[in-house]
């Protein structure tokens, strides 16, 4: 194995038998439950932040495009760069009395520093790893207004989130005589149920709210989002992930 990976691994054995040793007297408490739970699920933990950046909510009533990006909480500090499209196939009761409004919304994302971390170490060294990271997810939405001011919505989407790391060519990771380590990937696709109400409350302000379930793990998440005419913000609810509560601040453009 290499010594270069020896001495990582190294470094991360004694950083935990040393934080499992001071935990009660310099850690705090929480801290090593949390790096535990993450050790044990972490693609949980990515995809959370994947749908921090996803928007379920449906376009505005004269909106026939919408753009749509989270700048803090996942482009900060994470430079999780994100941006999400929202375009109106069909307006409400343009078929029927009952026919929905219907959006078809994507949305893509990447991790810059995992992208750069290459380019910035020295290219006459082959023995550091190469990250990289991919998620997007796809879908569609219905509305339908019960009032002047307030719509009642849900949709259906697909998600992806794969992070890889591919460790240097010749230099494995010997886990065991028979069983080594070449790549590591942290990977989550699901399928999710949102259905969620939207609620006007001033010239363009909308105050929105939608309950979750991924069908493929049993997950369960909320939302709440104050909308302005460019500025969303709000928060996004995880019962069982490693982080309950994921504040976020977006930005949109409307057309």
């Amino acid at each position: 194995m290499n010594m270069k990976i020896k001495a990582v691994l190294l470094i991360f054995t004694g950083a935990m038998f040393f934080g499992a040793a001071s935990a009660a007297a310099d850690v705090p408490s929480w801290l090593v439950p949390a790096a535990l739970r993450f050790a044990s699920n972490p693609d949980d933990f990515f995809y959370n932040l994947h749908l921090d950046n996803v928007d379920y909510t449906p376009s505005r009533m004269d909106d026939t495009v919408s753009v749509r990006t989270n700048f803090l909480g996942t482009t900060v500090p994470l430079t999780w760069m994100n941006l999400n499209a929202k375009v109106k196939v069909l307006n409400d009761r343009s078929l029927t009395d009952w026919s929905p409004q219907v959006d078809i919304s994507a949305a893509y994302g990447r991790i810059i520093m995992l992208d750069i971390m290459p380019a910035l170490m020295d290219d006459d060294d082959d023995d550091a790893p190469e990250p990289s990271m991919n998620n997007y997810s796809i879908g569609l939405t219905l509305k339908k207004p019960v009032s002047p001011e307030t719509s009642l919505f849900a949709g259906f989407h697909h998600s992806v989130v794969t992070l890889n790391v591919q460790l240097p060519g010749d230099d494995e990771v010997d886990i065991s005589d028979d069983v080594s380590l070449d790549e590591i990937v942290v990977s989550r696709r699901d399928n999710v149920l949102v259905t969620g109400i939207s609620n006007k409350t001033g010239e363009d302000r909308r105050i929105s709210a939608y309950m979750g379930y991924g069908f493929n793990y049993n997950k369960v998440f909320s939302r709440i989002v104050w909308q302005r005419r460019r500025l969303e913000m709000g928060f996004n609810i995880y019962p069982e992930g490693l982080l309950v509560v994921h504040p976020f601040l977006g930005w949109q453009w409307r057309f």
